[in-house]
């Protein structure tokens, strides 16, 4: 349902005249009335038709990206994939940064960019079913593809293959003999974040395993140090660390090492993500490769679709997956039994006799 200027004059307790002189600009407008018109503006997630009218005097030629802060790796690359792809179609592209997820920093971002002649907005925040949905009604004139919102919302959305690559990461680490599972998670209000830890949880349980310590980290380094100095301090048994990022999976890393607890050896390691420099942790880190820039390629390229659809025409939601690849590393080698251990004693001693005998 559209918004309009009755609306938001019938919330602020206004005239609509009163709303037109604050949207345009005006000073002769009290400051707390002023207030109120644009405390309404942004509970309804008004847009001024100033924008629209940019928008419609000439077709749109940029891709708007709101993203987290681009220091975090898969936030980098995605909207390094968002500008390859609308630069090869020939789009300009216009970023906005959020720090903080929610509706009111976002409802800010979007104003930014409607500003700047945006009509196709790819949001990379993390946003609940109801909050993603609130903006499509909200924002009706715009196309909009989101990439961190639970699967069964229904709008268009672009993701990574989640919950597949957080199932092979288990398998494989209980194939390998671990039993025991410390469990790093992301940020509670990322969906993304959420598919992994069901996935661990789902794999773990099905397989009669334990999951001993659960951690709720924020995607850096430091998180993952202060989960496994957590889990240790309060004495938890544990042979398998699931971190929900690579950068946290660093954290974990040095904590392990300052411990003297040695990976993998005395305890498994997996990351998720597939950063390039994951290869030269020591050790090597285990990981679910994500293409994040397929994802902000793929993004574009739904939303231009969408733009360049009939208007009179609603086709299906766009909802798109794209595939993740687990990478096997020595920071996940298979856990060595007691016997194998007594059994390459054995062995060692003997090679060392045969050489005292030779000498």
């Amino acid at each position: 349902m559209n918004v309009t200027f009755k609306d938001v004059a019938k919330l602020a307790g206004v005239s609509t005249q009163t709303v037109s002189r604050v949207t345009n600009g005006s000073e002769s407008v009290a400051k707390q009335t002023r207030d109120k018109v644009n405390q309404a503006i942004k509970q309804l997630g008004y847009v001024p038709n100033k924008g629209a009218q940019m928008l419609s005097r000439a077709k749109s030629t940029n891709i708007g990206l709101i993203t987290l802060d681009m220091a975090l790796h898969g936030a980098a690359l995605i909207a390094d994939g968002v500008r390859r792809k609308a630069h090869k179609l020939n789009f300009g592209t216009a970023f906005s940064v959020v720090s903080e997820p929610g509706l009111d920093s976002i409802h800010v971002a979007m104003r930014e960019l409607i500003a700047q002649q945006v009509d196709c907005i790819i949001l990379n925040v993390p946003l609940s079913k109801e909050e993603a949905v609130t903006l499509v009604e909200q924002f009706p004139s715009l196309h909009l593809i989101f990439i961190d919102v639970p699967e069964s919302t229904p709008v268009h959305w672009v993701h990574g293959e989640y919950i597949q690559g957080a199932a092979q990461v288990i398998q494989h680490l209980i194939e390998g003999g671990r039993e025991k599972f410390l469990l790093i998670s992301g940020p509670r209000e990322s969906s993304a974040a959420n598919s992994r830890l069901h996935a661990w949880l789902d794999e773990i349980d099905n397989a009669n395993k334990e999951v001993t310590f659960q951690y709720q980290g924020d995607w850096q380094a430091s998180s993952g140090y202060l989960a496994v100095r957590e889990a240790v301090g309060k004495h938890i048994e544990f042979d398998a660390i699931v971190v929900a990022s690579d950068q946290m999976a660093l954290g974990a890393l040095r904590a392990l090492d300052e411990l003297q607890i040695h990976v993998p050896e005395h305890v498994a390691v997996t990351g998720f993500d597939g950063i390039h420099d994951s290869a030269y942790f020591t050790p090597p880190l285990t990981t679910v490769k994500q293409d994040f820039i397929a994802v902000g390629e793929k993004a574009v390229k739904e939303a231009i679709l969408l733009k360049n659809q009939d208007p009179l025409f609603r086709g299906p939601l766009v909802q798109r997956r794209i595939a993740s690849e687990l990478i096997t590393r020595r920071s996940s080698e298979s856990k060595v039994s007691k016997q194998n251990n007594k059994l390459k004693i054995k062995q060692l001693l003997r090679q060392v006799e045969l050489l005292v005998n030779e000498s």
